[in-house]
């Protein structure tokens, strides 16, 4: 094997090297042994929960923890739901973990795919944002310690398997577990023969999840969907359909200690070939090569490549090239946004980067260098910034045609940009000032088929970013009486779980039926 190559594999991803063979906070491997009795009590409490309407969370309660944590699971159970919805991969070296993006970079640090690298150095990864009840050592946890947390609470589990290839290995830990009959939904498409097992009875939906559009926080919405034939609803908040079902509004149950372990490092296989690109071994030879505190350099390497980032189309070999180019200026302005610093030039590349962002055929790395400077500009508080920002979204870049999937080729041009895009309308909430607000207040009231032709619909993130900004009570009533349901009930929400004296009033007067509503503890 190339002795580079080697080296790359021996490195953890984007962790500091200076931490490389220190033990990281992580979660157990083994499900722990049970009791009889408590087994048994479990099984009873699991068979009451079948019997009944069962409420599921998409992904946990994300308004209380991040998605797939299993402070996110806890907190669904803490407020009236049945079961959650977990995604599942496996890491580089096997591990079961709980994770839904396809790449690192949307919700930690890193850069690359979960199955490039080790539990271990996912471990080390920094996640984006922490907040509500997850911690600074709040990480992906593995598969069996959330069936240690669904025996302890008597979860039901839809299983979201998002690549092929997992069933043994989960069946396995089921097995281990003895959690089969909390399994109520297996994703067929990804894992035919475990949704075919003969151990699994599935229950059925009453319809289409009601996360969409937020209808998970539109009373009248949930009781329409519970008149359905089914044993099942979907949300991505529990307290509406829980206030519906006359359950209690709050139990909260503290989470085992003992779910969480330590673990020492443990280094991904090498690439198979010498010319496959794995981001994550290549960002930590990256890393090795370039000073990462040095913002000269960091500058510099961001401005590399110039007159190929217009250019998507080429051999294998030129392709890959490419593709850590613009992971290497991906990197820099993630760097650059974590040093902190400031400066008029500093801005400016960042700014550059946006207007042009590299294509790339592979959607794993086009606009990757665009979508990491529009978060390191929401780092430095670059308010400045704001109306370029504004002008990305507006952007329809005709030369998008030269990269856009003819399997989507229904939608509109500009979903081809969707790694800027989405990354857009979040940073405008980091970034407090009359131009942010006033472009957030036109998207959340645009209709849907404008918004639809500037990228994939955001009415939830943009109405998360507005309500960052500084809005008086009358501002906040038009959100809460919005027609556009998703607009409404992520305002709602929000209103009860980050209570101010304006939020509190403009409740009151919108909508008083949401102040019996649990707040988010």
């Amino acid at each position: 094997m190339n002795s580079r190559l080697m080296l790359f594999a021996l490195l953890a991803a984007a962790a500091p090297l200076s931490a490389q063979g220190k033990a990281v906070l992580g979660y157990i491997r083994d499900v722990p042994p049970e009791t009889a009795a408590a087994r048994e009590a479990r099984h009873q409490r699991v068979a009451e929960r079948r019997r009944g309407t069962c409420i599921l969370v998409h992904r946990g309660a994300a308004s209380i923890a991040p998605e797939n944590t299993l402070e996110a699971y806890a907190a669904a159970m803490d407020y009236g739901a049945d079961g959650v919805e977990i995604d599942i991969r496996r890491t580089a070296d096997g591990v079961i973990v709980l994770f839904h993006d396809d790449m690192l970079d949307g919700l930690t640090e890193g850069f690359g795919d979960v199955s490039e690298i080790t539990y271990y150095q996912l471990l080390a990864l920094q996640p984006r944002r922490v907040y509500g009840r997850a911690k600074k050592n709040t990480r992906p946890p593995t598969l069996a310690a959330l069936l240690a947390l669904a025996q302890q609470r008597a979860m039901l589990l839809h299983l979201d398997i998002k690549r092929p290839g997992l069933e043994d290995e989960i069946a396995k830990l089921l097995d281990a577990a003895d959690c089969w009959d909390h399994v109520v939904v297996v994703n067929s498409r990804t894992a035919p023969d475990l949704a075919k097992n003969a151990k699994i009875k599935s229950l059925r939906f009453k319809g289409p999840g009601l996360y969409a559009g937020r209808k998970d926080v539109d009373a009248e919405a949930v009781k329409a969907q519970l008149a359905r034939p089914g044993q099942m609803i979907m949300v991505d908040d529990p307290r509406v359909a829980a206030q519906v079902l006359g359950r209690k509004a709050y139990q909260p149950v503290p989470l085992p200690k003992s779910l969480r372990e330590k673990w020492q490092p443990r280094f991904a296989p090498p690439p198979r070939k010498v010319k496959d690109l794995v981001p994550a071994a290549y960002l930590a030879g990256q890393e090795a090569r370039t000073d990462p505190d040095s913002w000269f350099d960091l500058v510099e390497l961001l401005m590399s490549d110039r007159e190929h980032r217009m250019r998507p189309e080429g051999t294998n070999a030129y392709q890959t090239v490419r593709a850590r180019q613009i992971l290497s200026r991906a990197w820099a302005a993630q760097r650059l946004g974590q040093l902190g610093k400031k400066q008029p030039i500093i801005i400016k590349t960042l700014e550059y980067q946006i207007k042009h962002r590299s294509l790339h055929k592979m959607w794993q790395y086009h606009g990757l260098d665009g979508a990491m400077s529009i978060r390191a500009l929401a780092l430095l508080g670059a308010t400045e910034s704001a109306p370029a920002l504004r002008e990305a979204f507006l952007r329809i870049d005709p030369e998008l045609k030269r990269v856009q999937n003819p399997r989507y080729s229904d939608n509109p041009l500009a979903w081809s940009d969707f790694r800027t895009k989405m990354s857009i309308l979040p940073a405008l909430g980091e970034l407090v000032c009359e131009e942010s607000k006033a472009f957030l207040q036109e998207y959340v009231a645009m209709d849907e088929a404008k918004a639809r032709e500037l990228a994939p619909i955001q009415y939830r993130a943009a109405t998360a970013a507005l309500l960052k900004q500084d809005l008086s009570q009358q501002e906040l009533e038009q959100l809460l009486r919005s027609p556009n349901g998703a607009v409404r009930g992520t305002a709602i929400l929000a209103c009860v779980d980050h209570p101010t004296r304006e939020r509190k009033a403009a409740l009151k007067a919108a909508q008083p039926w949401a102040l019996e509503l649990p707040r988010a503890r």
